[in-house]
């Protein structure tokens, strides 16, 4: 057992198991333009402060443009940086900054579903039922003699009905808000190419 806990010490890819990881929401960490809102260089000001307290990674809370009807975790682009809090140069600054200092950046990526507002649901919205599109999403057929009834009796996990009706009749998953549509896992690796821009930056590479 002893010998285990040495490997996992001493070796770099499990450099979690033993880290102080402080999570970071962009949005109320640090208002660097006096706006009233945090952003990106707001949490790249704080480095020092945080290699001082010993962490090792910070975790940012989702920073991408959202409608915030969950706070962030309905990302409407995972491409980007919401302008609100900065640029993908601010984000390149910081990934700079923190591991100058020696402390990795681990970012939310909220895999399991998009916002309305993305444009692979807005795709899904205008295209028919059956179609590539809609199979990234959860599109079920409703219930009753005019389909006009959830498919099944699921609720979110903040209450309330876990299926939106469409326009043409149709219904879709979401276990959170209306605004947080659930993909269908189907393409894992678009989703995983949704990220790439995130992944390939040094910030992620042990």
């Amino acid at each position: 057992m002893k010998g285990d806990n040495m490997t996992e010490v001493n070796d770099p890819s499990l450099w979690w198991k033993q880290a102080v990881v402080y999570q970071v929401y962009p949005r109320s960490f640090k208002d660097s333009r006096g706006e009233g809102l945090g952003q990106i260089a707001g949490v790249t000001e704080k480095i020092g402060y945080l290699k001082e307290l010993g962490v090792d990674a910070i975790w940012l809370s989702p920073f991408y443009p959202s409608q915030l009807a969950d706070g962030g975790y309905d990302v409407d682009d995972y491409r980007n940086v919401d302008p609100k809090l900065g640029t993908m140069d601010d984000f390149d600054a910081l990934a700079k900054a923190a591991h100058a200092d020696g402390i990795k950046i681990v970012v939310d990526i909220v895999p399991n579903h998009s916002s309305n507002l993305h444009e692979w649901f807005k795709a899904a919205l205008a295209a028919k039922p059956g179609s590539p599109e809609r199979d990234r999403y959860i599109f079920r057929d409703g219930k009753g003699p005019n389909g006009d009834e959830p498919p099944t009796n699921w609720q979110n996990h903040f209450g309330g009905p876990a299926w939106t009706r469409v326009p043409d009749g149709q219904w879709y998953l979401h276990m959170f808000t209306k605004e947080q549509p659930e993909e269908a896992g189907r393409l894992e690796l678009e989703k995983r190419g949704r990220a790439r821009r995130f992944h390939q930056n040094p910030a992620f590479l042990a």
